[in-house]
């Protein structure tokens, strides 16, 4: 617990986050605005945020990314009903031809431009209501057009 922790706030620091944007953020991520508050998962979710961030403004260096802890199909099976809807959305739209590449990679990439998060597990509640609701959409045009 307390190593993530601990690395939020030195990426903070790093990033030169002051204490408001800090807890918006927070409160964006997972709608908590204290890390003592927060699950593990909710946690990392926020450490590999702010490290994405972090790279992606040229501020810190990408880092040696270990094997994931846990495998693909381990996440979505662990995945929220939300996050699991917005995968059978998904797949449905690339077993009618709508989407080529049902791949995880591919997912969220669109999550990222739709939702502007990096992965599906990092979006909230409202962000996954969206996706779902976008994928609904796709699905219903698909249906007219194909």
């Amino acid at each position: 617990m307390s190593n993530h922790i601990a690395a939020i706030h030195v990426l903070k620091s790093k990033l030169r986050l002051d204490d408001g944007d800090y807890r918006a953020l927070l409160l964006s991520l997972t709608q908590k605005a204290s890390t003592k508050d927060m699950t593990d998962r909710e946690r990392q979710q926020v450490r590999d945020h702010l490290q994405g961030l972090g790279e992606r403004l040229g501020m810190l260096k990408p880092t040696r990314r270990r094997a994931p802890s846990r495998s693909f199909a381990q996440a979505k099976a662990e995945a929220t009903p939300k996050e699991r809807k917005v995968w059978a959305l998904w797949n449905q739209l690339g077993r009618d031809g709508v989407v080529r590449d049902t791949t995880g990679k591919a997912l969220n990439a669109w999550v990222e431009r739709t939702v502007h998060v990096t992965a599906l597990t990092f979006a909230n509640d409202a962000q996954l209501d969206t996706l779902i609701e976008a994928l609904k959409s796709w699905q219903h045009r698909g249906e007219h057009h194909g």
